[in-house]
C-alpha cells in the first residue's frame, strides 16, 4: 500500500500517464510467415503519435490545467494545516520522465534517434534526475503521525493511525476537529473533485479503449504483418508492444545491450512500414467515440464539472 507520506510528498508531481502500465504484451508465437504478407505500404518514418489526440482528451483537464488544479490543492491544504499551526511543504515536483503526454508512448516508440541511443528505455539522464528527486524527497524529515492523520484523515493507512495520539484518532488535533478526508479530503471538497480533476467514467473509459483497440480486427490485421516482418529480420514478437516488454530490455548500468537496440531499430522499421502507430490510434479513436456517443449524458456532466472545479481552482489562486 501506498502510504500517505508517498502520496503527500509527490502532491503535484509528474502528470500520472499511465498508458504504458496498459500494455502487458510479451514474446510468443510468431505471425505469418513474411512471404505471406506483401509489403503493401513504403516505409518511411515513424509517426509521432505525441502530437495526436484522442476523443476523451475533450473531458480531461490540459497538462497546464493539471498543474493548475494541483497548485490551488496544495494551497488549500497549506491554510488547513496553518488553521492546525502546522507549517509544512511537500517535497517540490518530481521532474518529468518518460512520454511526453498521454499519446507520446501510447503505442510504442516511435522516435528513430531515441531508439538508436537507448533502445527501449528512457534517456538515462532523466531517469538519474528522476532518480535523484526522488532520493533527496525520501531523505526529507517525514511528517508526524499526528500531522499525517491532520493531512489524510482516516484516509492513511491503519499503521499510521495506530500510532497517532489518542486524541487525534479521535479526530481532533490542537483542540481543532480534523475535517473528513484531512486537509487533503477538505481541499479536493472546496475544488469539487479529484486534484486531477478526471472522473472516475472517464478514466475508465480512456483505459478501457487502449486494450479494446488491441483486439480490432484491422490492429491485429497490422499486429501480424509488423510480426511477419521482424520475423523477417529475426525477430519473433507477436504484437508491438511484445518487443518493448521483452524481459531482457531492462535499464542495466551499461547501457541498453546492441540486441535491444537492434530490436528496437527493427522494430521502428516495421512498424513504418505498415504504419502500425496510426491504423491502433484510428481504432482506439473509433472506439472512444464510441462510448462517448453511449455515455454522452454522462461525460457531458463531468465536463461541467471539470469547468466548474476550474473556476473555483482559479479562484482559490487569485486571491491571497
Amino acid at each position: 500500500m501506498t502510504s500517505s507520506r508517498d502520496t503527500i510528498l509527490r502532491t503535484g508531481a509528474a502528470l500520472a500517464v499511465t498508458a504504458l502500465a496498459l500494455t502487458g504484451c510479451s514474446a510468443g508465437q510468431p505471425g505469418p510467415a513474411a512471404a505471406t504478407v506483401p509489403r503493401t505500404v513504403p516505409a518511411g518514418p515513424a509517426a509521432d503519435p505525441s502530437a495526436w489526440t484522442l476523443p476523451m482528451e475533450a473531458y480531461r483537464p490540459t497538462a497546464e490545467q493539471t498543474r493548475t488544479l494541483a497548485r490551488a490543492e496544495q494551497k488549500l491544504v497549506d491554510r488547513c494545516l496553518k488553521g492546525f499551526g502546522i507549517d509544512w511543504k511537500p517535497a517540490p515536483e518530481l521532474p518529468e520522465i518518460g512520454p511526453k503526454n498521454l499519446l507520446d508512448w501510447r503505442y510504442g516508440i516511435h522516435d528513430t534517434a531515441m531508439s538508436a541511443k537507448f533502445g527501449y528505455q528512457v534517456d538515462p539522464a532523466q531517469q538519474a534526475r528522476y532518480d535523484q528527486a526522488l532520493r533527496e524527497a525520501d531523505a526529507r524529515p517525514r511528517p508526524s503521525d499526528d500531522v499525517e492523520l491532520v493531512l489524510g484523515g482516516t484516509d492513511v493507512p491503519a499503521e499510521i493511525r495506530e500510532k497517532a495520539s489518542p486524541e487525534v484518532r479521535g479526530g481532533v488535533y490542537a483542540g481543532r476537529r480534523i475535517p473528513e478526508g484531512g486537509c487533503f479530503g477538505e481541499a479536493r471538497r472546496t475544488l469539487g473533485g479529484s486534484s486531477q480533476g478526471v472522473s472516475p467514467l472517464v478514466q475508465r473509459l480512456t483505459y478501457d479503449s487502449y486494450p479494446a483497440s488491441a483486439r480490432d480486427p484491422r490492429v491485429r490485421e497490422v499486429f501480424a504483418r509488423w510480426s511477419a516482418c521482424m520475423k523477417a529480420e529475426g525477430y519473433t514478437y507477436p504484437a508491438p508492444m511484445a518487443a518493448n516488454d521483452d524481459p531482457r530490455f531492462r535499464p542495466r548500468p551499461g547501457g541498453p545491450s546492441r540486441l535491444e537496440i537492434d530490436t528496437a531499430l527493427a522494430d521502428l522499421g516495421c512498424r513504418a512500414t505498415y504504419r502500425v502507430a496510426e491504423v491502433w490510434h484510428d481504432a482506439e479513436t473509433r472506439i472512444q467515440r464510441a462510448a462517448i456517443t453511449r455515455e454522452a449524458s454522462a461525460l457531458a456532466a463531468d465536463r461541467r464539472a471539470l469547468d466548474t472545479t476550474l473556476r473555483t481552482a482559479a479562484g482559490v489562486l487569485a486571491r491571497p
